[in-house]
């Protein structure tokens, strides 16, 4: 079985003209539940080691802009523990999947969104489509369910755990129906301080969306750069599943 940790980059809210962060990233690392605790001390050392307090959160945006605890570590610092981490990916057997909903044109579509239409509901709907979709096909009966945690959100926990359950019965949300028969009991939430997995997903969340918006710059910030070949060289090939950007 695999854990499968959720978490998102560009959040919002119903706001949806932020020309910021136009896009809506949800992300999601499968974890093979023989290397969870592995994983997550693997991580506890790396921060560890890089001399910043031990409980200190591996969180995508703070990393990278030198806050929350990551102020004293230089900028080249910084990228190269944001790159061991999600290099992390690789020795643990992680699967990554991902999807995402361009906001303004979610807008055009629908105006004023109500919470079960928001970015962050859709994305979750069509990123449990993927992952249902790739658990099917993995051939292997020990890899072919998941159990989902995700970030604490308490705005969308109502929405999400309604969704899963009338996906797993009927199919459900927008679309055509994915009936879930792989993805075990209901959605778990995580405070994501608290919980190494959530994190992680966070900084596969953050490199997806920045790197989205990246490649629509010209020119491109050294950290824009730095973090499009962690994307390509620690992230992408790890990628087994993902919807295209939506709206």
């Amino acid at each position: 079985m695999y854990l499968a940790y959720l978490d998102e980059s560009g959040n919002t809210g119903r706001k949806l003209d932020d020309p910021d962060q136009p896009f809506h990233f949800m992300a999601a690392v499968l974890v093979p539940e023989v290397h969870v605790n592995a994983l997550a001390k693997a991580l506890d050392s790396l921060v560890a080691s890089s001399g910043v307090a031990a409980s200190t959160e591996l969180h995508g945006a703070a990393l990278f802009r030198g806050a929350e605890g990551w102020e004293k570590l230089s900028p080249e610092q910084r990228v190269d523990l944001y790159r061991e981490a999600v290099g992390l990916l690789g020795t643990f057997e992680c699967v990554v999947a991902h999807s995402s909903i361009d906001k303004q044109k979610l807008a055009l579509r629908y105006g004023e969104v109500d919470a079960d239409r928001s970015p962050h509901v859709l994305s979750f709907q069509f990123l449990v489509e993927k992952l249902e979709y790739y658990l099917r096909s993995t051939g292997d009966p020990m890899l072919s369910r998941a159990l989902l945690v995700a970030d604490e959100t308490d705005e969308h926990r109502a929405f999400q755990f309604e969704l899963i359950q009338n996906m797993q019965r009927d199919g459900g949300g927008i679309g055509h129906k994915v009936i879930l028969d792989r993805i075990i009991d209901t959605v778990h939430f995580a405070v994501s301080t608290e919980n190494r997995g959530v994190q992680l997903s966070d900084l596969v969340a953050y490199a997806l969306n920045r790197s989205r918006r990246a490649a629509l710059k010209k020119p491109r910030s050294r950290g824009d750069e730095a973090l499009l070949k962690i994307l390509d060289e620690q992230i992408a090939p790890h990628v087994r599943t993902y919807r295209q950007t939506w709206g």
